[in-house]
């Protein structure tokens, strides 16, 4: 085949592996680039001298990766891989840690890590209209005062709001990754009676910091805001395993 010169030596045992990381190799090198199409499996399967399931696995592994973009009709193509889909790959070994306790402890821990930092990062660089978008999310939240369901989703969108204000979207993956995994924790915190008050004057207090450009203040309202949040959590959950 044109441009897809002749593969190294392929041992029979793991076959999809070989291939997979003989087509990544190809792209980190720059043979391969965004946009380019692979051949057809056809072509793949005699190019490699395998079966049509050794090449369906390492073109859907690479697609689960982000490397590749493979649906039916069209020719696989090499992608801009998405951060969210690269740290979507650990969830499996993170929802293991998470039904620990002290897995969770470690994702809150990473949680405040990355919201501190990206609070900091939006008091820095948010625009007015980043500020007035970010104050019309946060008006949301503040009327859903007795609507659980509907603060949970306002506050996600206030916090997500903030994570946009970065620009940086392995950091915005990282944001909803974690908080994806905390889903358990959140519902438990909010289930406290005075969870919803308090996270809506943090929420207050985050803003205006942001809205001053005041990097300093936009971090420590937020640390508190997640530690309360933690503590709130812990609390309750000692509260249920001490109950008869």
């Amino acid at each position: 085949m044109s441009g897809f010169g002749t593969p190294a030596h392929l041992r029979r045992d793991r076959l999809s592996d070989k291939i997979a990381k003989d087509i990544q190799d190809r792209v980190l090198s720059g043979e391969l680039t965004v946009g380019d199409r692979l051949p057809s499996e056809r072509d793949l399967m005699a190019h490699y001298g395998v079966g049509r399931p050794a090449v369906r696995e390492a073109l859907l592994w690479l697609n689960k990766t982000g490397m590749l973009s493979v649906s039916n009709g069209d020719r696989t193509r090499v992608t801009e891989p998405d951060p969210r889909d690269m740290l979507q790959l650990l969830s499996g070994a993170a929802k293991m840690l998470v039904a620990r306790a002290e897995g969770i402890r470690q994702f809150q821990k990473t949680r405040i890590f990355v919201e501190v930092a990206l609070a900091r990062e939006a008091a820095r660089l948010a625009t007015d209209d980043d500020i007035a978008d970010l104050e019309a999310v946060l008006l949301r939240n503040e009327s859903c005062a007795d609507d659980i369901p509907a603060f949970s989703a306002t506050d996600d969108a206030f916090h997500h709001r903030i994570a946009l204000i970065a620009e940086d979207p392995l950091l915005d993956a990282l944001y909803h990754v974690v908080l994806e995994l905390l889903e358990e924790q959140r519902r438990t915190s909010l289930s406290h009676p005075e969870s919803l008050g308090k996270a809506q004057a943090a929420h207050r207090r985050i803003f205006e910091a942001i809205r001053d450009h005041d990097a300093d203040r936009a971090e420590a309202a937020m640390r508190d805001h997640l530690e309360t949040v933690i503590h709130t959590y812990w609390g309750i959950r000692e509260q249920a395993s001490s109950s008869p």
